[in-house]
């Protein structure tokens, strides 16, 4: 029976694939994070920084396959963002090939190849952007880089590697995208549309991104095709953007937004804000809630194409957005509606 180390497995997706590892009957599911959010006696718990090499390989010895879903969450700086996306993933890449890792399944990001311009039925061939507008997409593809690297550098490797690219994760323990919706709908921030909504993007439910992870390290091997490669993995249905904001604010008894601002505004208002923020970043950081990054993120067209998941991984969406959203906004509703009504 094979052995798995989910590193980050107490975040977002991490503790997904845990979960998921143990439903399918796993016996030998590890986690390695930087700290003990859950208690399970049925994982065995590594406590580390994935910035040393050490405590990593402490928790590679003996394991199979590796899931790396680490990182820090939005709106963090450039420098923790490149020690842990990329400095860390570097110290990952060693210790499995020093402790005989046989797969490593990267968790990366669809944004690593979105330098603002709309993306319209996107696949794998675009190629990594020149500029990118914000540090963690920039040092995901950084992380990214480095974990494709080994196929590419050293096609002999023991270890077989790939990355997975979801689009707009979302779905229950969301800490990110629903608690904003909803944290700005009760601050009657939902009254504002930026753009004209008509933009298409991927929101992808958080049990499909965990079945492409799943299914990566089910199919790959050392000499496979899915060594050393890159897929995208979306709900396979874009829709408008504000559909997912709208629809949460609409569930939680708020209205949907009255008035559209025009994309130039704002585009215009978050460059001043950026340039205040790195102005003043030597005396306070600021983590402004309006960014360049995400009046861009919010109003560009960006959806992909998976043919290249479904036919190498044999990936197609389990959960649909609809009743993704709906099993979200019960979630909310039974587990955040009090944190939300004291912010």
């Amino acid at each position: 029976m094979k052995s798995y180390l989910v590193v980050g497995g107490c975040g977002f997706l991490g503790r997904y694939i845990v979960e998921a590892l143990l439903a399918r009957g796993e016996k030998k599911v590890h986690i390695f994070d930087i700290r003990k959010s859950f208690e399970d006696d049925r994982v065995t718990f590594h406590i580390g920084d994935i910035r040393k090499l050490e405590d990593l390989e402490r928790a590679c010895k003996g394991i199979d396959t590796v899931f790396h879903t680490a990182s820090p969450t939005h709106g963090m700086g450039y420098d923790l963002y490149y020690s842990v996306n990329v400095t860390g993933t570097e110290m990952l890449v060693k210790a499995c090939q020093n402790s005989g890792v046989a797969q490593l399944v990267y968790t990366s990001s669809s944004s690593v190849v979105f330098n603002g311009a709309d993306i319209v039925n996107g696949d794998e061939t675009l190629p990594y952007v020149g500029q990118h507008l914000d540090p963690y997409n920039k040092t995901k593809e950084l992380g990214e880089r480095a974990v494709l690297d080994v196929a590419t550098n050293d096609p002999n490797s023991k270890l077989a590697v790939c990355a997975i690219r979801p689009a707009g994760i979302f779905g229950p323990r969301d800490v990110q995208g629903w608690p904003q919706f909803l944290i700005a709908a009760k601050e009657g921030k939902n009254k504002f549309m930026f753009g004209t909504g008509k933009n298409l993007c991927d929101w992808t439910y958080i049990d499909n991104v965990v079945h492409g992870h799943l299914l990566a390290a089910d199919k790959m091997v050392p000499g496979s095709k899915i060594n050393g490669q890159a897929y995208f993995i979306t709900n396979d249905e874009p829709i408008p953007f504000w559909n997912m904001p709208i629809y949460a604010y609409e569930a939680f008894g708020y209205e949907k937004p009255k008035f559209k601002i025009p994309f130039a505004v704002m585009y215009y208002i978050a460059l001043l804000i950026d340039f205040f923020v790195a102005l003043l970043k030597p005396i306070k950081t600021i983590h402004p809630t309006i960014t360049l990054f995400r009046m861009v993120y919010t109003n560009a067209t960006r959806y992909f194409n998976i043919n290249k998941a479904k036919r190498d991984l044999g990936y197609k969406p389990i959960v649909s957005v609809q009743e993704g959203m709906d099993r979200t906004r019960d979630w909310f509703k039974i587990n955040y509606s009090q944190f939300i009504n004291k912010k």
